[in-house]
């Protein structure tokens, strides 16, 4: 297998492939209990730029990964894994999430840099709903309207919390709240320096709302918090006259509850444009009828999945330890959670379409995958277990389907709506009589343009091709595939589907 000894940049790193080399530093960590009753150990990385990733430790590779590295110092890392970064308060803006894996390499580097690569928000930015409330930032400033600690129940349980305000050089304003293990040491550090230009730097702090009034407070056990650090921006931080116009900023999301609907019908499902599913507030299912764009090779157009159970499965060995031998190579199932050899390709097809009014990413799994490619996925695989080097060298299908209009059922989820992720779930295909019932029973909202539409009697159209389109720049071989099959791929009266295809959903590690 091929091994990539070039150091990359944080912002290069994609998730098509494992096998990375990157050089970082680790500028924060903390344990974290999971959803599934364990625990798992966060970390926070730094390149030579300054950009930050978050990185995730299962249980079972804690001890090593805390053996390998040490806060503040710098490391090489080789190989893991990343997925889409989700979730309502994101510690760094990376578009991906590191994972630490079996097969993951960490090793000391020699470069030598002691910044702690801090970038403080601005107050004003803060106040005026500039910044968005899912990403953690870092903010500094001198304490002023401290009160005293207080302890009050939340969810049936005793918790101490601290309030006052952070003042900026330029005297404006902004309400703070610490929790927990924060109130303590603030209160802490209070009693015992009785300072009365006391200044508080919290890293990793979340954007939150208290009666209608911005606040920064700690994000659970994410953040970190310091008084009087040795740093520039402390220095103008000391005796600042206040500005009583404090920045305040009113929920923009009061009275507005996330609430999930679910037709049981498609035809009951109503069509929505691109823009508005990208302003959501609420989870639900609808139809959107777009054009695509283009491929989003960031990601891989495939996974292997266990054939039993149609899962993903991870590469760890081939049992000869030649990926090019004739043996198969062994998987582990996440899953089954055992060890198999029977996988097969399964489309995963990362996509961004557009109608009139704007663009959005669709990820589309292997069922809908076979249905509007044409094939399964087995049929464009060139057979090699080897990671993907080229990620823009595909298929000649997949190539095909860029400008291709379709109507798809997609699904706004929790990751979407409160989470902050761009990337939308295709559950359904529709076409054929499936739109010539949608368009007889509700108004068509966006029109696709650029030569593809919905054509009156329903089917779904593409737009002319040249005739060699099919036959050259395959970078795969797919020789199951028939000529006819490709042509009628391609032709302006084909009907992908009549039928409404159920989503298979999988889980990423």
């Amino acid at each position: 297998m091929s091994t990539n000894k070039s150091v990359s940049l944080l912002k290069a790193v994609k998730p098509y492939k494992q096998r990375w080399r990157i050089q970082v530093r680790l500028i924060h960590s903390w344990r974290q209990k999971t959803i599934y009753g364990g625990d798992s150990l966060e970390m926070i990385f730094a390149d030579v730029t300054g950009d930050k990733i978050h990185c995730s430790c299962k249980r079972t590779y804690i001890q090593r990964t805390q053996r390998d590295l040490r806060l503040g110092e710098w490391h090489m890392i080789d190989v893991f894994s990343l997925s889409n970064a989700t979730g309502q308060y994101r510690t760094t803006n990376h578009t991906y999430k590191m994972s630490i894996i079996e097969d993951t390499k960490i090793s000391k580097s020699s470069y030598v840099c002691d910044d702690k690569f801090f970038r403080f928000a601005d107050f004003e930015e803060i106040g005026n709903g500039t910044l968005k409330t899912h990403f953690l930032i870092d903010v500094i400033g001198q304490v002023t309207s401290l009160r005293d600690i207080q302890t009050v129940q939340v969810s049936g349980k005793d918790k101490k919390k601290v309030e006052f305000r952070l003042l900026d050089s330029i005297g404006q304003s902004i309400a703070c709240c610490l929790w927990g293990k924060y109130a303590e040491q603030l209160d802490d550090h209070r009693q015992q320096t009785k300072d009365p230009n006391m200044v508080c730097l919290i890293r990793f702090a979340k954007i939150g709302f208290y009666r209608g009034e911005v606040q920064v407070t700690n994000a659970f056990d994410a953040s970190l918090i310091l008084f009087n650090p040795e740093l520039p921006e402390t220095l103008g931080l000391t005796n600042v006259e206040h500005n009583e116009l404090a920045l305040a900023l009113i929920d923009p999301k009061k009275e507005k509850r996330v609430t999930r609907y679910q037709a049981e019908d498609w035809n009951d499902v109503d069509i929505k444009s691109i823009s508005e599913i990208n302003m959501a507030t609420m989870e639900e299912d609808c139809k959107i009828i777009c054009s695509i764009e283009s491929i989003d090779t960031d990601w891989s157009w495939f996974y292997q999945g266990h054939d039993s159970c149609k899962k993903r499965a991870i590469l760890i060995k081939s049992k000869s330890g030649n990926l090019a031998s004739n043996e198969k190579p062994v998987f582990w199932c996440t899953n089954c959670r055992t060890n198999v050899t029977v996988v097969s390709p399964k489309f995963k097809l990362h996509l961004v379409v557009k109608d009139d009014t704007s663009t959005c990413k669709l990820m589309i799994l292997d069922t809908i995958g076979k249905v509007i490619v044409g094939c399964e996925a087995v049929e464009l695989w060139d057979g090699s277990y080897d990671e993907i080097e080229d990620p823009d060298v595909l298929p000649q299908p997949i190539k095909d389907l860029v400008g291709l209009s379709f109507c798809f059922g997609v699904t706004l989820g929790s990751e979407n709506v409160s989470g902050g992720s761009e990337i939308f779930l295709v559950s359904q295909v529709l076409s054929g009589d499936k739109l010539l019932q949608i368009e007889t029973n509700s108004e068509p909202i966006t029109h696709v343009t650029d030569g593809s539409s919905i054509m009156s009697g329903g089917e779904v159209s593409a737009p002319e091709k040249n005739s060699q389109s099919s036959e050259e720049g395959s970078s795969t071989p797919f020789s199951k595939r028939k000529e006819k099959d490709q042509l009628e791929q391609t032709s302006t009266s084909k009907k992908i589907c009549t039928k409404a295809i159920k989503m298979e959903k999988i889980k990423d590690d």
